[in-house]
């Protein structure tokens, strides 16, 4: 960096060390400070413009003129807060800087020339400046004369003026104790970098974000408000068909399910009946054999051509009930009311209603019809439809060798509906087509 020292008789350069130092480095011009008022402060404030209002308060008392005459500067603060504040007449900071650019230097930065003395150790900092003296303590700095400097330093200077030494920075501190070039008189931004433009583009920025995504926060509004609305519904129709209101609407949809599972008990035959319907719109596919597991799945073997095996799994997989397919077996659980068409909570809402409501009908369905058949109820009905051996009517567990499964299986379903509970079953298919059955009918 180049310190360049601008007096009355012109600017020279201060150091020629630190010029060598560093050629590329910032231009710094060095003031003698006779017309600029330094004090050192403790500043409470962080921020820098709560920094600068509470210094032009504390200067108000030390200002020889008023406070709007003045450009007040101030420097980096310390670890405990103290920092240096320079006062000097607006007009001539104005004049220092056109006496510099007049001398064909734009300095990036202006510091006072007692800031550049030492830190003050054991006593004051001083340095000889022409006929004055260049003093730094650690409550003030500034250039005055002999006899002030022996008053403010509290050492006599009678007979040791000519063995100061002569002001001569070889250095400057990388962090200066303070720059002139501030507030009015700093680096002037373009408009788009200034702080009023980038704050208002801010503000404009926000506000046509607001406008943008206001749209989509209604829509979220309405949408909350929505889900509230299904999920108060869910609640109610728990309550009113359970007879105790559940703490939430996912409680809720699950005693309703559990209400629905207990009433249809285990829906064997309506599962039964999708799987057969779906398999006679399929040309090709069949199934091998069907089996109740012991959680309540349906296990279902398919049989057929490759193609027609797919296309089942896929159709399945889209009923009213849960289905998965792996290889030529499709595993068919509960029912479900849909599925939702996005992952939001509007349609997850929506959905858990639609379930409530079937659940809740299903369950009032079965409830109106009465008690569960009884084992021998429904052995009696089997033999009577001659599908079963009469040796086996009061057994509770049904073999039936051979029977047509548009004839099984919706005598199956239609027994269900009359109240049978299966808690077992196992169908499988004979080599003429026909199908065999082992049933077991829950006391």
């Amino acid at each position: 960096m180049t310190l360049l020292l601008e007096t009355e008789d012109g600017v020279r350069q201060l150091s020629a060390e630190a010029a060598d130092a560093d050629a590329d480095g910032p231009l710094i011009a060095v003031l003698p400070g006779d017309d600029i008022a330094l004090h050192r402060l403790q500043l409470a404030e962080g921020d820098a413009r709560a920094r600068h209002e509470e210094a032009v308060m504390r200067i108000t008392d030390l200002a020889a003129q008023p406070v709007e005459d003045l450009h007040i500067a101030i420097g980096p603060a310390d670890d405990a807060g103290h920092s240096w504040v320079a006062l000097i007449d607006r007009q001539r900071m104005a004049d220092h800087l056109a006496h510099l650019k007049a001398a064909g230097a734009e300095p990036a930065h202006i510091v006072p020339a007692a800031l550049l003395l030492a830190e003050p150790e054991s006593g004051p900092s001083m340095a000889r400046f022409g006929d004055r003296v260049l003093l730094r303590t650690d409550e003030l700095a500034g250039l005055v004369e002999p006899a002030l400097a022996s008053a403010l330093s509290g050492r006599s200077l009678l007979g040791r003026f000519v063995q100061l030494s002569e002001f001569a920075p070889a250095a400057v501190p990388e962090t200066l104790p303070l720059d002139l070039m501030q507030g009015d008189f700093g680096p002037k931004q373009r408009w788009w970098k200034s702080r009023r433009f980038l704050l208002w583009a801010g503000v404009l920025s926000l506000l046509a974000l607001l406008l943008a995504i206001a749209p989509v926060l209604i829509d979220r509004g309405r949408a909350a408000a929505a889900v509230a609305a299904y999920d108060q519904a869910v609640i109610e129709l728990a309550a009113q068909t359970l007879g105790q209101r559940p703490a939430s609407a996912e409680a809720g949809a699950e005693a309703l399910a559990a209400a629905r599972r207990a009433a249809e008990g285990g829906a064997l035959g309506a599962r039964l009946s999708f799987a057969a319907r779906t398999l006679e719109s399929i040309p090709g596919a069949r199934f091998d054999s069907v089996k109740l597991l012991p959680d309540g799945a349906l296990r279902i073997a398919l049989g057929g051509p490759a193609d027609a095996i797919n296309i089942t799994a896929t159709r399945m997989a889209g009923g009213p009930f849960h289905s998965e397919a792996a290889g030529t077996i499709v595993t068919m659980g509960d029912r479900v009311a849909g599925r939702p068409s996005n992952d939001t909570a509007l349609s997850h809402a929506m959905l858990r209603l639609v379930a409530a409501r079937q659940d809740a009908a299903l369950a009032a369905s079965a409830k109106a019809r009465g008690p569960a058949m009884k084992p021998a109820d429904v052995s009696a009905a089997l033999v009577t439809a001659g599908l079963a051996d009469p040796a086996a009517a009061a057994s509770g567990r049904i073999a039936i060798p051979a029977a047509r499964s548009t004839t099984l299986l919706p005598l199956i379903a239609d027994l269900e509906l009359k109240g049978a509970r299966f808690s077992a079953a196992e169908i499988t298919r004979n080599a003429d087509q026909t199908l065999s059955a082992t049933l077991e009918v829950k006391p």
